[in-house]
């Protein structure tokens, strides 16, 4: 099977959650012997594998013009299509940056196009109105983001909307790295301290208002610990955290952890905070709880299907900061309480979320 794969990024070392998605799903594609050929923007370096083929479009128009990166996909897109000749699917990873212009420039061929959530811009939304109707096939990371595509696009045929959850492997989170003590004696942390995981980007859907004000709320005197993880991306939310991180000694900030090295930081931890407004998937969660850590997260689109309310994790409302620092409280209270959602987390990920399924399933409907 030969695929081309028109990306935004595809950087080996990107903490991105988009990028990280994508790398998994294709190196996965990759191992399993089918041939990609990968056309992203120039200038970005790609995840190196036999099976994956580099190529790149220029920016012409990129940076001008909200969205012109369609106009600089649909041109190299389309001399790309005539060079390799026959290929089994174009894929698309993102609707907005670079989904207009691969349908414009692929009419001849069968698209995939990859949703991992929907934003709610005038401009999305219309885009969403039409463009999976240009598609022989639409995966959704969650049945939350397929729901919004088939409402958004009533005409589109529902039969092709399809929800293929990310994988999660938990080898990766078994071995290897720097032992617990070591990581929280160099965090400052002692043995002893309940430590508090937050990892994501700096923005505003991440819920980092509703992070900060939940753990004000915990109160001082306690051997409490907050481990924020997340890359300055949004003035206002990266400032918020920089003032917490100057007024509050308990409170330690990572900017940028390489993906191969959270593992030691989830096993650092006690408890994974993540007070999120919205999901595609949720990945970190699943990661988290691939690490044993029981959960204190939001019934927000695309969580809800990655957690299992009260026993893998403790919910709250979208922006209920009262109840997220009761959950937090509680857990931090009931060790026995973070054992039995730690453990079933781990259970859970190891059931719903193996890699070879999740391929197995994807290969079935591209052969089709």
């Amino acid at each position: 099977m030969r695929i081309v794969a028109v990306q935004t990024g595809l950087e080996a070392d990107s903490v991105l959650g988009g990028e990280i998605t994508d790398r998994e799903f294709l190196t996965r594609l990759a191992d399993r012997g089918v041939q990609l050929h990968v056309l992203a923007t120039e200038g970005h370096e790609i995840v190196q594998h036999r099976n994956l083929v580099p190529h790149y479009y220029k920016r012409r128009f990129y940076r001008r013009v909200p969205y012109s990166a369609n106009l600089d996909v649909a041109i190299d897109l389309r001399h790309l299509l005539a060079e390799l000749g026959r290929v089994d699917w174009v894929r698309f990873n993102s609707p907005y940056s670079v989904g207009i212009g691969t349908v414009a420039a692929a009419r001849r061929h069968r698209i995939w196009g990859s949703y991992l959530h929907c934003e709610d811009d005038r401009f999305w939304r219309w885009t969403d109105s039409w463009l999976p109707k240009r598609c022989a096939l639409v995966t959704c990371l969650s049945e939350d983001t397929r729901r919004d595509v088939l409402q958004r696009c009533p005409g589109v045929d529902r039969s092709r909307v399809t929800v293929v959850p990310l994988g999660i492997d938990t080898t990766r989170h078994d071995n290897g790295g720097r032992p617990r003590d070591q990581i929280r004696a160099e965090l400052g942390f002692a043995a002893t301290d309940i430590v508090i995981l937050f990892a994501g980007l700096a923005v505003a859907r991440k819920g980092i208002p509703e992070l900060i004000a939940a753990w004000q709320l915990l109160g001082n005197g306690r051997p409490i610990r907050l481990l924020i993880i997340s890359k300055p991306v949004a003035p206002y939310e990266s400032e918020l955290i920089a003032t917490l991180t100057r007024s509050d000694s308990r409170v330690k900030h990572l900017t940028r952890v390489a993906y191969e090295r959270m593992p030691e930081y989830f096993r650092a931890s006690d408890i994974f905070f993540f007070p999120t407004r919205r999901e595609g998937f949720g990945l970190v969660l699943g990661e988290a709880m691939a690490n044993g850590l029981p959960v204190a997260t939001t019934r927000a689109r695309g969580v809800r299907e990655v957690v299992a309310e009260n026993e893998t994790a403790l919910l709250a409302d979208v922006g209920d900061v009262q109840q997220l620092a009761a959950n937090l409280e509680r857990l931090i209270q009931d060790r026995e309480l973070r054992r039995q959602l730690g453990t079933a987390g781990r259970e859970r990920v190891t059931r719903m979320f193996r890699w070879d399924t999740i391929i197995d399933a994807l290969l079935g409907t591209l052969a089709q």
